[in-house]
């Protein structure tokens, strides 16, 4: 405010729209370490010889990417990214603390919601339907993972 930038203070969890922007932004930010040592060690076991035999063979830096890097960690992409969307969509503490699922429910997911219709609002046998309606969602999302990679197996020529 005194660089003239803005002219109010900005209110990050109170207003339902930046409420959920920076609940998004606190994820993705608490979801990087994760994310970046699970590419590191996927990148450590692409063997160096491929990439130094592409570069004889005339391949760009661009194409080694492409044609090498990237399919070898597709599968721990995929790994990676199953277990990011499980932990977002179960997570409880993040949404919790920072706005237990306000403002007018603007944040909510179904694991804060089920705690506050049960615990709080005393609907026991509401929070417990909601609770058990996130496993249809997360056995599908296991399960898109789990045939991509069947797929990929089946495509290179290991397994039946």
């Amino acid at each position: 405010m005194n660089l003239g930038v803005i002219s109010e203070p900005i209110n990050f969890l109170g207003d339902p729209n930046t409420a959920r922007a920076s609940v998004i932004a606190a994820n993705v930010w608490r979801g990087i370490p994760f994310v970046a040592i699970s590419l590191l060690a996927g990148l450590q076991t692409i063997p160096q010889s491929l990439n130094e035999a592409a570069a004889l063979d005339g391949a760009t830096s661009w194409q080694r990417f492409t044609k090498i890097t990237l399919p070898l960690l597709t599968p721990i992409i995929a790994v990676v990214m199953t277990f990011s969307v499980l932990f977002t969509f179960t997570d409880f503490q993040l949404i919790y603390v920072l706005t237990r699922g306000g403002p007018v429910n603007a944040t909510h997911l179904m694991a804060t919601l089920s705690f506050q219709r049960a615990i709080p609002g005393g609907q026991l046998g509401e929070g417990a339907a909601i609770a058990v309606a996130m496993i249809p969602f997360l056995l599908a999302a296991i399960l898109f993972s789990f045939f991509g990679l069947q797929r990929r197996k089946w495509q290179q020529g290991g397994g039946d």
